[in-house]
């Protein structure tokens, strides 16, 4: 391993590399002329940490960015709950294409023919919720269920593909609730983060919360690029409007609080570092771990391959491609109002909102995660966050961006 002092003089980064992964490096100092305030990088490879990174400030006015710091990851929480879920199926608790009324008679959306399958895969038609929410409605997942429970899907379940910003974890959550009697953030604790010795949490300890970065908004400039979701939730009632603005006032200040972050909200308020995520993801490169897990090839291949897929996302109006519970590579370049979360063919993860992320590529090799607190524009990646992932394929022989995808 190369220690990064040696490739770029930053003082205030560190961190090592091994031969061949320096790009990752690079791209990872370069960033910190964009806007980067603090953050972390890591990538394994080959059974082993090829790329631990980070550095940086924790908040505006100081504070160095620790090798442990934490930070809020927010939709990256999606690969927690995912994965969560398929640690169900493989236990046989549930069935992907059995009726939800069977885990959950009281939901709409399962009365309406409902599956685990449409839940996973962002078609179930559930993307918000309609009924004006309280203050603090995300602090109570008690709360959360009765509203859903309430919900008529916006469209016929398995029709239409509409991305599940918010209400994706609660959904899940309360599945898992019903078939455990366990939150989805204790058990995720006790089966993954626990065993493998991962920091990363849903429902963060009051212990831990000393050691989470600062989140930091993002401010829009003049030259920014108008995003089809930023115009379209200026529209009362549109699911972006109700998406971004029936909330209960949920926002980063509450994030940024101990309260905030104790809460469950398991597709949106997760915590951890770029080192543990990528140790997540990097299960599915051993076949022999994923399988002590539960894990097998059928699983696998179904978090690889495209379960919905549509050239206008209800939700994200733009492309999108989703496998069950994890985004696939979405190229949207030709539309300057959308957004890009650009990876590899087979590679499965996930973005959160600000530019972090997490995902697995089996046929490159090589699992990744990037956390940071410094928000940029948009939903998807932004130019930081798609940086890195270009200097990470370009590290492992990849050659270039072809169908959407990056290829060998």
């Amino acid at each position: 391993m190369v220690d990064v002092s040696t490739l770029v003089d930053l003082p205030f980064l560190a961190g090592q590399v091994a031969p061949g992964w320096e790009p990752v490096a690079e791209v990872f100092a370069q960033n910190f002329a964009r806007n980067e305030l603090g953050a972390s990088c890591a990538v394994v490879a080959g059974g082993r940490t090829v790329v631990d990174l980070w550095g940086g400030q924790t908040t505006p006015e100081g504070g160095p960015w620790e090798r442990d710091q934490l930070a809020v990851f927010f939709s990256c929480s999606k690969i927690i709950t995912a994965l969560v879920i398929h640690r169900l199926i493989a236990d046989g608790l549930i069935k992907l294409d059995a009726p939800l009324t069977k885990v959950w008679p009281e939901l709409k959306a399962a009365q309406a023919g409902g599956t685990l399958r449409m839940a996973l895969s962002h078609t179930l038609g559930l993307p918000a919720v309609v009924q004006k929410l309280r203050e603090g409605a995300y602090n109570s997942h008690e709360y959360m269920v009765a509203q859903l429970e309430k919900q008529a899907p916006l469209w016929e379940p398995g029709t239409r593909v509409g991305y599940q910003p918010i209400t994706f974890g609660f959904i899940l959550g309360e599945i898992v609730r019903r078939l455990t009697g366990k939150t989805l953030g204790r058990y995720f604790e006790e089966q993954f983060a626990e065993p493998l010795g991962l920091d990363l949490y849903v429902g963060l300890p009051a212990a831990v919360f000393p050691r989470v970065a600062r989140t930091q908004s993002y401010r829009p400039t003049r030259k920014d690029p108008v995003k089809h979701v930023a115009v379209a939730s200026q529209q009362i009632g549109s699911i972006q409007n109700l998406w971004l603005l029936n909330s209960g006032r949920w926002r980063i200040d509450d994030i940024n609080t101990l309260e905030g972050l104790q809460a469950e909200i398991p597709a949106a308020n997760g915590v951890g570092n770029a080192r543990s995520l990528a140790a997540l993801l990097a299960l599915f490169n051993d076949d022999e771990a994923a399988a002590k897990l539960g894990f097998d090839a059928e699983i696998i291949a179904g978090l690889e391959a495209v379960t919905a897929a549509s050239h206008r996302d209800a939700t994200l109006l733009c492309q999108s491609r989703f496998a069950l519970g994890m985004m696939k590579s979405m190229d949207n370049r030709l539309d300057p109002g959308a957004d890009n979360f650009i990876i590899g063919r087979r590679a499965f993860g996930h973005v959160g909102m600000g530019g972090s992320f997490g995902f697995c590529d089996r046929e490159a090799g090589f699992s990744a995660g990037y956390v940071m607190n410094q928000h940029g524009h948009g939903i998807l990646l932004n130019d930081r966050g798609q940086s890195l992932v270009d200097a990470m394929y370009a590290s492992a022989g990849f050659a270039s961006v072809r169908g959407g995808a990056w290829c060998p």
